[in-house]
């Protein structure tokens, strides 16, 4: 999955998905997800409804179990987590060291390649 972090605490984030990607959330009852710009399906485990969300809706996720979101085109999501919900923070660092990483080797592919701007 191909996102790129906008703004990250310990209770939001902002992420940039490209048409086609998305993410998956475990356990995420009570968070919410509001699709700033673009269109973006979800689904969640147990449940039969495909939800689509388009720029301005804002859809709080019922159950835990795996959720899926996919951009069906470029869009921006907010995801906003519930205080109390501490099992977020290890989530929320576990996605900004992804993206981190993922910054860095796209960073250094660019410059191997000769781009002097990132």
């Amino acid at each position: 999955m191909r996102t790129t972090a906008l703004e990250t605490t310990l209770t939001r984030a902002n992420l940039c998905l490209q048409a086609g990607y998305g993410l998956s959330l475990t356990d995420a009852a009570g968070v919410e997800l509001t699709s700033s710009t673009g269109r973006v399906w979800l689904t969640m485990e147990g449940d039969t409804r495909d939800i689509n969300l388009r720029r301005g809706d804002t859809y709080t996720i019922e159950r835990d179990g795996l959720t899926l979101v996919t951009a069906l085109e470029p869009s921006l999501v907010r995801v906003r987590i519930p205080h109390g919900r501490t099992v977020w923070h290890d989530w929320m660092e576990r996605v900004w060291t992804f993206l981190a990483r993922a910054a860095k080797i796209r960073a250094r592919a660019r410059l191997t390649r000769g781009y002097p701007y990132l």
